[in-house]
C-alpha cells in the first residue's frame, strides 16, 4: 500500500525536523516512519509528488499557510484513494475545503459519537532518560489556552515555572500569572530541559472535564523525563477514565486544589522524591504495550478501513 501524508509547511527543511517540537508533528514522524510512509513535508516535496498515486492520504493538521494548491491537486488526482484526518487536539478542526466531496475518515483522541477514537498521545511513551541532577521544582509548559485562563490564574504564580513561546508571555501576564517566565522547552533527544524539573502541573481545559480526551501529550513526556505529576482537582473525570483509573487511590495523593495546596505537596514530595517518582513509574508499567497496540489498531485502521 503506497500511503502520503499531507504536511502543512512551505519551506520546512529535512534538517530541521528534530527541532521541530509541535506535538502534531512529532506524532507525524513518528507514524510516518511506522508506516512506511511518503512524508510530504514542504512545497518542493509537493511538487515532485503532483501526479503520484496513492491508495492512503494521511492528514494530520491545519492551517492557513499549507500549499493549499498543490494538497488539492494531489487529493484530485487521487479520487480513489482513502483518507484519513488523524486529529490528537480537539481545538483543531478539520476544515480543508479541497476535502469536501472525499470520503474522508476522523481518527481522534477524544470521545466522539461516531468517530473512532485511539489515545494517539501513547506515541509520546518512550523508554525514561537516566534520571539525573533536577535543581528545579515544579513547570507548567504549552501554548495560551482561553478555556483553562482560570486555572492558569490559580496556579501560575511565583514559585512555579512558566515555559512557553515569547507572544504568549503577554497573555499570560495579562490574566495575572506571575509565574517566572522561561523559554519553550527543548525537546532535543535525551537531553531534554524537562529533565531538569522534578515535578510538573497538569490542568486541561474546561471542555475536557465533561468530554473525555485521552491524557495529554505532557503526562508522557512527564513519563520519560522522569516528572512527578501533580493533577488539578477538576481532572478527575479524566483520570478516572484513563489508564490512571487503576490506581486511582494512589492518584488522589498528587491531585491538587490551588496554588497552596500545589506547594504544599512540592515540600513534602521533596522530604523523598525518589520516592514518590517510583510510585509514578509504577503506574506505567504496561504503556509500551499500550502503545505497541495502538499503534497495530492504527495500522489495521489504515489499511482495512475498520476498526
Amino acid at each position: 500500500m503506497r500511503i502520503a501524508i499531507f504536511g502543512n509547511e512551505r519551506r520546512l527543511k529535512k534538517q530541521y525536523f528534530t527541532k521541530r517540537i509541535d506535538a502534531y508533528f512529532r506524532n507525524t514522524l513518528i507514524i510516518s516512519d511506522y508506516l512506511d510512509a511518503t512524508f510530504i513535508y514542504n512545497e518542493n516535496e509537493y511538487n515532485k509528488h503532483l501526479e503520484t498515486k496513492f491508495d492512503t492520504i494521511l492528514i494530520f493538521y491545519s492551517n492557513y499557510y499549507s500549499p493549499i494548491k498543490q494538497m488539492k491537486q494531489i487529493a484530485d488526482n487521487n479520487n480513489e484513494a482513502r483518507f484519513f484526518w488523524i486529529l490528537n487536539e480537539y481545538a483543531i478542526s478539520a476544515n480543508y475545503t479541497f476535502l469536501k466531496d472525499k470520503n474522508v475518515t476522523h481518527i481522534k483522541n477524544w470521545e466522539e459519537e461516531g468517530e473512532i477514537m485511539l489515545n494517539l498521545n501513547l506515541l509520546f511513551s518512550k523508554k525514561p532518560n537516566e534520571v539525573k541532577d533536577k535543581p528545579y521544582d515544579c513547570v507548567y509548559y504549552g501554548t495560551f489556552r482561553t478555556d483553562r485562563a482560570e486555572y492558569c490564574k490559580e496556579y501560575l504564580k511565583e514559585d512555579l515555572c512558566l515555559s512557553t513561546t515569547s507572544k504568549n508571555f503577554k497573555k499570560y501576564r495579562h490574566i495575572g500569572c506571575t509565574a517566572k517566565l522561561i523559554k519553550k522547552l527543548s525537546w532535543e533527544e535525551n537531553k531534554e530541559t524537562l529533565n531538569l524539573f522534578k515535578y510538573q502541573l497538569y490542568i486541561e481545559d474546561k471542555y475536557t472535564h465533561k468530554v473525555f480526551n485521552n491524557l495529554a501529550n505532557r503526562y508522557y513526556e512527564a513519563g520519560f523525563c522522569n516528572n512527578v505529576v501533580f493533577f488539578d482537582v477538576n481532572c478527575r473525570n479524566t483520570i478516572n477514565k484513563s489508564e490512571l483509573n487503576y490506581y486511582k487511590e494512589q492518584v488522589e495523593d498528587y491531585i491538587v486544589k490551588g496554588y497552596e495546596d500545589l506547594q504544599n505537596k512540592i515540600k513534602e514530595c521533596n522530604k523523598d522524591f525518589d520516592k514518590h517518582l517510583a510510585i509514578q513509574k509504577s503506574w506505567r508499567m504496561n504503556e509500551a504495550t499500550a502503545r505497541t497496540n495502538m499503534l497495530e489498531e492504527l495500522k489495521n485502521i489504515i489499511y482495512n478501513g475498520t476498526e
